[in-house]
């Protein structure tokens, strides 16, 4: 189930946090716990929303509360993330909004840059063989490999560097 809104307090817990503070509850909570169980505890379950549509790399949905929706159902409410707000550091410099943005973006880059190349370089070392003097390749497969070999090392001139889709990279040989 997940989430559980207590209607009294409005408090959200989790499941296993309800189970909790009803362990001495008679009859015992069943596996799943039902909505009209629910009710006579006075309770009710909150169901999963959509999630927010967010522009990946740089955006991502979070769980930012709940509401209820035209039926009366509790569901959760997700919003785009990171979110950022224009304070002032301890060294009483602004950091604007903006700029809070442009670093959180660069590392995002900084970071996929990192796991991309880590990535391409674990690809060329276990392609080395291939280009050895005592390979058992013929010419053509050599050459088959060492173009794919070249093309991992283009990588970072890819129009798509660093956010590398599946299809952006290159083809293994056979």
């Amino acid at each position: 189930m997940g989430l559980i809104r207590i209607r009294e307090t409005g408090a959200v817990v989790t499941e296993t946090s309800f189970r909790t503070m009803h362990k001495k509850t008679r009859p015992v909570l069943g596996t799943p716990i039902t909505a009209e169980r629910l009710d006579q505890l006075g309770a009710d379950p909150v169901m999963e929303g959509p999630a927010a549509t967010v522009t990946p790399p740089y955006e991502f949905s979070y769980r930012s509360g709940i509401e209820q929706d035209e039926n009366g159902n509790w569901v959760t409410v997700n919003s785009v993330g990171p979110v950022f707000t224009e304070y002032t550091d301890g060294d009483g410099v602004v950091q604007t909004v903006d700029a809070q943005t442009t670093a959180y973006r660069a590392k995002v880059d900084e970071d996929t840059a990192v796991s991309a190349r880590t990535n391409r370089n674990k690809l060329l070392d276990e392609s080395d063989w291939t280009q050895m003097n005592d390979s058992p390749l013929d010419t053509a497969g050599k050459t088959a490999w060492a173009t794919y070999r070249q093309e991992l090392r283009d990588l970072p001139d890819h129009a798509n560097w660093p956010h590398l889709a599946d299809e952006d990279w290159p083809t293994k040989p056979s």
